[in-house]
């Protein structure tokens, strides 16, 4: 999303009295190349092979702008996925959320670091309540990142595991997670 769809992104949570919290980030460098990773996310339906939590996803709409599925976590969570920025061989931004309240906006990157070696970035940012005090927004945005930290190191030693052996990820294979896979 380039900073124009980001200032009219922003515009629209506020109209809808939301804002932006405190991004979290986390990459991982992959013995892969760029468009062998970029072929495996952009895939419809393939989320279960290289998602630790996800039992399954069912998809609505693909490829591109306005493509949605469904994310259905062991936890029993299910959440929806609205992608609202596609950029072909590189990487896409969603929202995702219970089907009718997107909480969070993702950003996912791929950064060709040579040949045969890729760097996958996520950068994950909550939608929050603009009513809120900025205290319970600070509380809020500190749980949130501590939880999503172990949710995207897992997503991505999952998306490394899948992309070095092609063999799909088990429930919970790197540890689990107290919301999506306890």
């Amino acid at each position: 999303m380039d900073e124009m769809e980001k200032r009219e992104f922003q515009a629209d949570l506020s109209e809808r009295g939301l804002e932006l919290g405190e991004h979290v980030r986390l990459g991982r460098i992959i013995q892969a190349p760029m468009a062998a990773i970029w072929k495996v996310i952009s895939t419809p339906g393939q989320l279960t092979r290289y998602h630790p939590y996800c039992q399954e996803n069912k998809v609505y709409k693909w490829p591109g702008v306005g493509s949605r599925d469904g994310v259905l976590y062991y936890s029993g969570l299910y959440w929806e996925r609205d992608f609202i920025c596609w950029r072909e061989g590189i990487g896409y931004d969603l929202l995702i959320g219970p089907p009718q309240r997107k909480s969070t906006w993702i950003f996912w990157n791929i950064r060709p670091l040579g040949e045969a070696q890729s760097d996958v970035s996520l950068t994950v940012t909550p939608i929050l309540e603009s009513h809120l005090l900025e205290t319970t927004k600070k509380i809020y945005v500190q749980n949130f990142a501590t939880s999503v930290e172990v949710y995207l190191d897992s997503l991505l030693r999952g998306v490394e595991h899948f992309m070095t052996t092609g063999q799909a990820v088990k429930a919970r294979q790197f540890g689990a997670h107290p919301t999506f896979a306890p």
